[in-house]
């Protein structure tokens, strides 16, 4: 069996291309605490992951750098030829499921940091697009993120 459940955050904004064929494609840099050494400085594990079409668009609209994310996939091995001529080698996460674990007025709170910090206009929310109309106006902010069936991960733990 080949899956992997990575928690972490965002080192950046997912890079979001598109493919000759018309395929979206989502490269992310994630960062995940591993602990402490044996002086007591943290450790921090970066892993590089892919994903496509829908999961790249929901990449697009709704994480940004800092958003603490968990993604379930599986690991690729890729290789290509350098320019010395030597092989280079990678293992990347192909993500499969995506679950957003920064609420809304946190990633709101980063944002508005961000937007103080950098001249640039902040990008604009698009989680009111997919917002239900018959949607409440008193739920919580957290309430517009989209929802990912958790319940439906079949994990087996090796204990």
């Amino acid at each position: 069996m080949n899956k992997v459940i990575i928690i972490g955050r965002l080192t950046k904004d997912p890079e979001i291309r598109v493919t000759q064929s018309g395929k979206k494609v989502a490269s992310l840099s994630i960062a995940v605490d591993d602990g402490k050494d044996a002086n007591g400085q943290k450790l921090t594990q970066y892993f590089n992951a892919s994903a496509w079409d829908v999961l790249a668009e929901r990449f697009e609209s709704f994480v940004k750098k800092g958003h603490r994310v968990c993604v379930i996939g599986k690991l690729q091995n890729r290789s290509w030829d350098k320019p010395d001529g030597t092989k280079g080698y990678a293992t990347d996460v192909q993500v499969r499921e995506l679950e957003l674990l920064t609420s809304k007025s946190e990633a709101d709170s980063m944002e508005q940091g961000s937007s103080d910090t950098e001249q640039h206009q902040a990008p604009t929310n698009k989680t009111t697009a997919s917002k239900p109309a018959n949607k409440k106006k008193e739920e919580s902010p957290d309430e517009e993120l989209p929802e990912i069936d958790v319940d439906s991960i079949n994990v087996q733990m090796p204990f």
